[in-house]
């Protein structure tokens, strides 16, 4: 429901007829929604960047170092020299040398071992290998294939970066427009779409105002009509205090109705007769 703040928070003027100037802005509600979405648009961007960029590539290397190990360099070094094991092994190897960026050294002296112990080039150049191959089978061996469908899926997460800059642009552009609503002591209404006197402000359309029917999202706002102009909404959802200028317009015109803290009169009549009811 709208703010209500006490009734001293509304201090009027020395004729009592509009209050001291008022002022809106952001909301909390709003722009701490906003920018939470924001945050987390933001966030998924980038880890769907990182995962397509570095995690899911990094994970097809290990994998297809994980095969090669297995499938050729395990098997060729466990068979006796010369056999088709270690031929087929040999042939994958020269295929990885090719393939190889040359970013890890480590992996490319790695393959120059295995390389020299599948062409039989002595027993220690064979337990050499032997070794470096079970350090590498722990380091890649329970490691999983990523699936075909996992580097397109992170387009997902990539497009909601766009979002989150959408958000804190609309985070700026909203708080930039709380800061332009003002409602002086002498009536002139400013808001982002111009300003008003007194007495270019023809009326307030509180029909949607704290209703208990309709879109819920509406009870907040109320609409000012001016003169040769559009209807002006003012929407105390997204900008805090607005209530107060609503209130006050309201009870400009229909003071029978409304309160300058755009409450119904008759609720706070209630209210009161139950406050005196209970004190005595």
């Amino acid at each position: 429901m709208p703010n209500t703040p006490s009734q001293d928070s509304v201090g009027f003027n020395s004729k009592g007829d509009y209050p001291l100037a008022i002022t809106t802005t952001l909301a909390t509600r709003y722009w701490l929604k906003t920018i939470i979405t924001a945050i987390v648009c933001l966030v998924l961007g980038v880890w769907g960047i990182w995962d397509y960029v570095v995690v899911i590539p990094n994970a097809i290397t290990a994998a297809n170092r994980a095969e090669l190990l297995r499938e050729f360099v395990q098997r060729g070094l466990g068979d006796a020299a010369g056999s088709q094991e270690r031929d087929r092994a040999v042939v994958a190897l020269l295929v990885a040398v090719e393939e190889d960026d040359g970013l890890d050294q480590e992996w490319g002296d790695a393959l120059t071992v295995f390389g020299s112990a599948l062409s039989g080039e002595g027993q220690e150049s064979q337990q050499k290998a032997t070794s470096l191959l079970e350090g590498y089978l722990n380091e890649y061996g329970s490691v999983t294939r990523p699936s075909k469908f996992d580097r397109p899926m992170q387009w997902l997460f990539i497009l909601c970066l766009p979002f989150g800059f959408y958000y804190i642009w609309g985070y700026l552009k909203m708080s930039k427009r709380a800061n332009a609503y003002l409602l002086e002591d002498n009536g002139t209404l400013t808001t982002p779409e111009g300003t008003w006197t007194s007495e270019q402000i023809k009326d307030i359309d509180m029909e949607r105002w704290i209703s208990k029917t309709g879109k819920p999202r509406t009870t907040w706002t109320a609409k000012v009509i001016v003169e040769d102009d559009e209807p002006i909404l003012l929407d105390d959802y997204v900008y805090k205090d607005m209530h107060l200028i609503i209130g006050t317009l309201a009870h400009h015109f229909y003071p029978e109705n409304w309160t300058p803290l755009a409450k119904r009169v008759k609720v706070e009549e209630l209210e009161e007769a139950d406050d005196l009811g209970g004190e005595v």
